[in-house]
This record gives C-alpha cells, sequence and structure tokens, in this order.
C-alpha cells in the first residue's frame, strides 16, 4: 500500500525569519494578483515567490529557479539536520467555532491511480496542470504539499501527537505551531504500508508529480527523489479537517431550463436555507425565492448530471450562502443551487469503488499553506538512500 518516508526539508531560517507568518502563502490556486502582489510586499523572503511567482512565461520558472538559489546560497532556507516527519498544528475559526488542525509532512511514493493506493475523489481541469510542471522542472522542488487524508480506526494518530506534544516546536504563534520528528519513523512509515491515502486537496499537483516522476525516471533509468510527491497528511477522524459545501451560481439560463428543472425534481417552496447533513437535499435560489428538492444520487453529482445539458451556462462557485444570496439578488447571477456536503464517510465510500466526483464538489478548509516546510530533489538526493 502507502509508501510514506520522511525526508529532509528545507525550512526558514529562524536567525533571519522570527515570524513564520510573514513569509507563508496560501497553496497558488487561491493567490488572487491582488493578493499575489500583496504577498511579494509583505516580506522579501515571501515563499510566493516560489509558489506562485511574477512574470509571464518561461521568465516566471526561471526567476523562481533563481530565487531558490540565492535563498539557499544566503541560508534564507536550511536544511533540517536529518529526514524527519513535521508535524503541524493550526487554530482556525469556522462558523464563530473554534477547531484545531493537527497532521504532519511526509514524502509519499507517487504511484499511478489504477495501482489503487492513492486515491483522487475528483476529476481536474488541465489548466494548471501545465503550470505547475513547469515550475516543478524549474525548482525541482515541492513548495506547497497535497493534502492527504487518510483512516485511522485503532487510534494511533492520537498516540502520535502525545508523544509530539512533549516536545518544543520548532516554530510557534497563537495560531500554528511546527514539530520536527525524528524519533518515531520507523512507527509511522509501517502504519501506513496497509493504508491507502485519499486526496483531499491537490489533484493536479498529484497528477503533476505523476507525469514528472515518469519523465525523470525515463531519463535517468533509476528511482529518486522525483519518484516521491510532499504530502500534509491527515487522520479523517481526529485530524479536525472541515469540508465545506461548494455551491453552484448561473447565468445564461435558458427559456426551457425551469422547465427541465421541474420536470427532473420535484420543486418545493421553502422559506429557510440552512445547511444540515442531507447529502440528497438541494436548494435553488432565485431573486427574493427559494426552492428545495431531494436527489436520488449524491446532490452534487445529480446536479453535475443535470448541468450538463445545457451548454451556454457560466457557472461559479461559492461556499458561502451569504455570498451566492448577494450575488443572485445584485443580478450579477440568475440562480443558484445551494448544497450540503458529503461526509467523509460518503467520500470514502466513492474513492475506494473507484469514482470520482465532479470538479468541484468539495472544499477543504483549512488551506494548508506554501512554505510551512519545502520538499528539495537535488537536497535529499544527497542525503538520503533512494532504492527502489
Amino acid at each position: 500500500m502507502a509508501e510514506v518516508k520522511p525526508f529532509v526539508g528545507l525550512i526558514y531560517n529562524k536567525d533571519i525569519v522570527d515570524k513564520l507568518e510573514d513569509v507563508i502563502s496560501p497553496p497558488y490556486d487561491i493567490i488572487s494578483p491582488e493578493l499575489q502582489r500583496n504577498l511579494y510586499n509583505r516580506h522579501l523572503y515571501n515563499i510566493v515567490r516560489l509558489e506562485l511567482p511574477l512574470g509571464n512565461g518561461e521568465e516566471k520558472y526561471l526567476e523562481a529557479g533563481k530565487t531558490l538559489r540565492l535563498w539557499l546560497e544566503n541560508k534564507i532556507l536550511v536544511p533540517s539536520k536529518k529526514p524527519s516527519y513535521y508535524f503541524y498544528e493550526e487554530i482556525y475559526t469556522l462558523d464563530k467555532e473554534e477547531r484545531i488542525l493537527r497532521g504532519f509532512f511526509g514524502i509519499v511514493k507517487v504511484e499511478p491511480f489504477e495501482k489503487r493506493v492513492i486515491l483522487p475523489h475528483e476529476f481536474t481541469f488541465p489548466k494548471p496542470k501545465e503550470d505547475r510542471f513547469n515550475l516543478l522542472k524549474y525548482i525541482k522542488s515541492n513548495v506547497s504539499p497535497i493534502l492527504g487524508m487518510y483512516f485511522d480506526e485503532v487510534g494511533i494518530s492520537k498516540e502520535l501527537w502525545e508523544h509530539v506534544k512533549l516536545e518544543e516546536p520548532l516554530f510557534s504563534s497563537d495560531r500554528f505551531k511546527i514539530w520536527v520528528v525524528d524519533d518515531v519513523l520507523e512507527d509511522i512509515s509501517n502504519f501506513f504500508r496497509d493504508r491507502t491515502i485519499l486526496i483531499a486537496d491537490g489533484h493536479h499537483r498529484y497528477e503533476t508529480a505523476l507525469k514528472y516522476r515518469e519523465l525523470m525516471e525515463l531519463e535517468y533509468g533509476k528511482f529518486g527523489p522525483y519518484s516521491y510527491v510532499m504530502m500534509f497528511l491527515v487522520d479523517a477522524y481526529s485530524g479536525g479537517l472541515s469540508l465545506l459545501p461548494t455551491h453552484r451560481i448561473i447565468k445564461g439560463v435558458s427559456k426551457d431550463f425551469e422547465d427541465m428543472l421541474k420536470n427532473s425534481f420535484l420543486l418545493e417552496k421553502t422559506d429557510l436555507i440552512e445547511i444540515t447533513q442531507d447529502e440528497h437535499l438541494v436548494y435553488y435560489y432565485k431573486k427574493g425565492e427559494a426552492f428545495k428538492f431531494r436527489t436520488k444520487e449524491l446532490n452534487v453529482a445529480s446536479l453535475h448530471e443535470f448541468l450538463s445539458k445545457f451548454d451556454n451556462l457560466s457557472i461559479t462557485y461559492s461556499h458561502s450562502i451569504e455570498e451566492v444570496k448577494s450575488l443572485v439578488d445584485r443580478g450579477t447571477y440568475e440562480s443558484a443551487f445551494i448544497v450540503n456536503p458529503p461526509s467523509m464517510d460518503t467520500l470514502r465510500c466513492i474513492v475506494e469503488k473507484g469514482d470520482r466526483l465532479p470538479q468541484k464538489t468539495t472544499y477543504f478548509y483549512p488551506k494548508i499553506g506554501a512554505g510551512l516546510v519545502i520538499y528539495n530533489h537535488n537536497l535529499n538526493e544527497r542525503e538520503m538512500s533512494w532504492d527502489a
């Protein structure tokens, strides 16, 4: 099953960077152009320069490679003393409730999806994969992790955290802590040998890593650090990860749209829209009125099948009911479908059967920041053994 290993990570030098919050960034796919500029201005060593560099075409990838070399030469980024796992805890707020995320960074052997070791749960769009592949070629590093989820029915994860919490963290703030752990390596690796890993977030990065592994192994004729990818691994049951709904907001509705909707589902007028655990419930919202209906299959799957019948729809996505209503009420969009998210167990059941959900079905929260630890291929080529 899954092969999980420690690695020699690049981490910010505490003698130069004392506040990690100033230099980390969100993952590339949620960085707007405005946020990208703000992160550049926030700190000279903000990781956005590697995660989502400014520039056009090949220029931006060249610049990222140059930046990484300078940061290594000037010891802005320094390697851990030995192969380690990097445990991370983050306090976050959702729906006015304080929650705690716990997981760890490790490297995972890249396997084709057909082997059923690493399990995707969504289909992907092609363009982001091209960008991530080009960046990987130039910096030979994973700057932000793939979010991997596993299912720990025996409680090993809680035992590991009890051990980790006895140690001093490397970085600590009011919001998060990072520990470098190098003394329970075999326990962690052994735990995953009979387990699969579900990709919760980062399908594009995983498919990029798979393509890169194939390219590099063909070129060098051997197994190497490029045969692995960095993941942040979270237990679905105790890790504190939240799964948010992804609502569909639409415009370009044809005249027969609502007739087809009423013929496909039994609509019932309602005054109340609320997020629950009902995975077959959908709300249809128009300016000033709402309806609800039930689906035979999982709500997002049935909704995707219905919407795919219309060629000229413009669809955007939101995780907030308030934002959805505002966009429709202002006339920016014509109507919206509001859905409940699938449960972790439903997601597990779907992927273990070999099925995938439509794009933009799930949104895991919080997003794991870029720059907390970096997996660099050149460094680990020198520091670790790479027997196949």
